[in-house]
């Protein structure tokens, strides 16, 4: 069987190793147990009851079994099943509706025409990729301009995670955000409570105190997860598909000449280069799959971004094409009752920057060097530097 070492920092899900890999069979081992490298096998294994999120055996297995990062992670709502997970996924379905995420496209269009005037030259992480999700995100949730940065910087250590096997000082950087952004959103709440506004939270704390649905503390984890996911891995996707389009500059230009290809442009972004580049999930019981036994506690993570490459879900799949109807989901997003309830709100974000984005400016250049997040987890590009040239 293929040893994968997805720890090592120079690990890439893309490499010619792992497609070999794949090709080879649809699971390979790793330093954190079975590597599922194939889409079909994923798909079905993300649907699969005998699994869950992990919870508490996700932490322990990396030395963390008390403090802020566990308060935070084991109660989350992705980490509840059946009865308890529909009351908290209803709560937030009740207030994050399609036509909420509608109503801040033509904000998001706007953000991103002002973002747009200073991203020419610079370092696009900074200029733009942070700044658009962390409006959007404080739009939604009401958090005031002057808190922007401090925000920011929560929003973006959180999202570490599910990289806290890559060690260093990641599991403090993780802790200090929880650890504000708790407090933060608690303090929201009250302020929302107090004095309701048109915004995320105050519909929140609206709809759990009319039937007792929810308590305080609930609400507070719902909200620091909603700010984990909706920020951090949309501006690792925005960065993606940047380096993306940098990589293939025709595909740049015909998105400009033929603009009603943003939405395919969009989810063939994402196939190609996920921001969720793997996800994991941990066996609730003994059972087989395929041939492979798989023990209780066992984790098994699923190599997104290789397995949304794969020629048997996608085929011509090794190649980025814009213009490829792919019909199988992605699946960064989940699968089932945990499919991300931030998946519309991503999907809006992109769509709504990009085409501001080809109008403008042609195909984006990378000028200097980037590096990078770790493999596994959310993933994308620390800094960069981009430099977007006028059309001719």
């Amino acid at each position: 069987m293929t040893f994968l070492n997805v720890v090592d920092p120079a690990f890439d899900f893309t490499a010619p190793e792992v497609f070999a890999a794949q090709e080879a069979g649809w699971y390979a081992d790793c330093p954190l147990g079975p590597l599922v490298l194939r889409y079909a096998e994923t798909h079905e294994l993300l649907r699969d009851r005998r699994l869950d999120h992990g919870g508490d055996s996700y932490l322990s297995g990396n030395g963390i079994t008390s403090g802020p990062i566990h308060d935070w992670w084991v109660p989350m709502i992705v980490n509840r099943d059946g009865a308890e997970h529909r009351r908290l996924r209803t709560l937030v379905s009740r207030s994050f509706t399609p036509r909420t995420i509608d109503a801040l496209r033509p904000f998001i269009r706007s953000t991103a025409e002002a973002l747009a005037d200073e991203v020419a030259d610079a370092d696009f992480v900074t200029a733009f990729a942070d700044r658009l999700p962390l409006a959007v995100l404080s739009e939604l949730l009401g958090v005031p301009a002057a808190d922007h940065d401090l925000f920011s910087a929560w929003a973006g250590d959180i999202g570490m995670i599910f990289a806290l096997a890559a060690g260093g000082d990641t599991a403090a950087r993780v802790e200090r955000a929880v650890t504000g952004l708790d407090a933060y959103v608690g303090t929201l709440i009250e302020e929302k409570a107090k004095r309701p506004a048109d915004d995320l939270i105050s519909r929140m704390v609206a709809a759990g105190e009319s039937d007792n649905a929810i308590t305080r503390a609930e609400l507070r984890n719902l909200l620091v997860t909603l700010v984990f996911g909706a920020h951090d891995n949309t501006r690792h996707q925005l960065s993606n598909m940047m380096v993306t389009f940098a990589e293939h500059p025709g595909q740049w230009t015909l998105l400009r000449d033929r603009p009603e290809l943003t939405g395919n442009a969009v989810n063939e972004s994402m196939r190609w280069r996920p921001s969720a580049a793997s996800v994991f999930r941990r066996a609730a019981q003994d059972f087989e799959f395929q041939g492979l036994p798989i023990t209780a506690g066992t984790f098994v993570t699923m190599a997104v971004v290789t397995a949304q490459r794969d020629p048997r879900a996608y085929p011509g799949g090794h190649v980025f094409d814009i213009t490829a109807v792919r019909e199988p989901p992605l699946l960064q997003f989940g699968a089932g009752p945990h499919y991300c309830l931030g998946a519309a709100l991503a999907q809006a974000e992109l769509a709504e920057s990009l085409p501001v984005l080809t109008r403008r400016f042609g195909p984006p250049l990378i000028t200097g060097e980037v590096t990078w997040r770790p493999a596994i987890g959310t993933h994308g590009p620390n800094e960069l530097p981009l430099l977007f040239p006028a059309w001719t």
